[in-house]
């Protein structure tokens, strides 16, 4: 193994500063990104990662999570340790990796914190059910997070669900009103006046974009 590796490692397992293992956590988690490392140290790098997902200070765990958001070739167990942490933690890897699959964010968007559920409802793409998974619990920064996505694919059920949930909700209303490639009957309840007032408030929100209503 190449010396900086080892002594990076030595550093990483052994420095009592917490500030000072982040730190040796930051160019080990660098020369891992680099790539170029062989069998051994391959190995002995991400075992020094598995060491870290039990540091007792979440700022480093933080450090391994920022700096491996991207990387192709994590192995699964440190990633989804890093994805179930705690928020702080885990807000990196759901909101960026592209390791994470549909299976591994369904449960944590059912079982864990708003935060991780925020976290999520940013990623690059999100499925239906997922979208309906985050939309569940009923945050309403949550869900106004995932209607602004425009990778989230949103079922014209879960917005329907939205709207039921939320029917005095402008920001929800016109947040799902600006989605792209809205269901025809969303847009219809969005967009259709009401009888006893003359409007919804989603029929001045077509005024403020287009300024053909009145």
């Amino acid at each position: 193994m190449a010396m900086v590796t080892r002594d990076m490692i030595a550093q990483l397992i052994e420095e009592a500063s917490w500030t000072e293992r982040a730190k040796s956590l930051d160019r080990l988690a660098a020369r891992f990104l680099a790539g170029g490392l062989d069998e051994a140290e391959w190995r002995a790098v991400t075992d020094a990662f598995r060491i870290v997902l039990y540091d007792g200070e979440p700022l480093v765990r933080l450090v391994l999570a920022e700096s491996i958001k991207f990387a192709p070739d994590l192995p699964r167990d440190i990633l989804l340790a890093l994805a179930r942490d705690v928020a702080t933690v885990a807000t990196p890897v759901l909101a960026h990796s592209r390791q994470l699959g549909e299976d591994d964010l369904l449960p944590i968007a059912l079982r864990h914190s708003p935060a991780h559920r925020f976290a999520i409802a940013g990623r690059r793409l999100i499925s239906g059910r997922l979208a309906a998974a985050l939309c569940r619990n009923g945050e309403q920064a949550v869900i106004l997070r995932l209607m602004a996505n425009d990778g989230a694919a949103v079922a014209e059920q879960t917005l329907h669900a939205v709207l039921d949930r939320f029917p005095d909700q402008p920001a929800l209303v016109e947040a799902i009103g600006r989605r792209r490639l809205l269901p025809v009957s969303v847009g219809s309840r969005l967009f259709a006046p009401r009888r006893e007032d003359g409007a919804r408030p989603a029929l001045r929100l077509v005024s403020d974009r287009t300024g053909s209503l009145g």
